[in-house]
């Protein structure tokens, strides 16, 4: 079995169980890193434009010595309500442990942590899920926030502070 459907059958094994979800952490550590090199360099808020693709709005919510707290979305015109954040996500990065979490998504449809049916596991899973898969897309789309992301690529996006 190649090492591609190896890595999915131990995911799918893993679904939902605690140390699953400290695996998926661990992965959205990983692309977090790529998409954010240096998170204590990030000035308060910045936007990361690529031709084609949404602007990604980043606000740093909180600093301390293990833990950074970033706010992330995208802003859509929406008919007389103007910009409106979708996804609107607050992520966790745990330096220590190399570990990144979300906290709290409000797009439509989508539950806030601890909320509805299900255990932690099962919302906590949903939510870090969705995260994985929009970083991975973030990054396929080429955006970035820092000086060495994919350092020596000329399209490489500069984080542009908010004014």
């Amino acid at each position: 079995m190649n090492a591609t459907k190896s890595d999915l059958l131990k995911r799918v094994l893993k679904r939902r169980t605690f140390s699953g979800l400290m695996e998926l952490y661990e992965t959205n550590y990983r692309l977090l890193h790529q998409l954010v090199p240096d998170p204590g360099q990030l000035p308060a808020e910045a936007v990361s434009r690529v031709p084609g693709s949404p602007d990604l709005h980043l606000k740093v919510e909180e600093r301390s010595r293990f833990t950074t707290t970033l706010a992330m979305t995208h802003y859509f015109e929406e008919d007389g309500l103007g910009p409106v954040a979708n996804p609107d996500v607050q992520i966790r990065i745990y330096h220590d442990a190399r570990q990144v979490e979300i906290l709290a998504c409000r797009p439509r449809g989508f539950r806030a942590l601890g909320e509805g049916e299900g255990g932690q596991v099962d919302c906590r899973w949903d939510s870090n899920v969705f995260l994985e898969k929009w970083l991975r897309y973030s990054l396929s789309q080429g955006h970035g926030f820092g000086c060495h992301h994919e350092a020596g690529n000329p399209q490489t996006p500069q984080p542009a502070p908010v004014s």
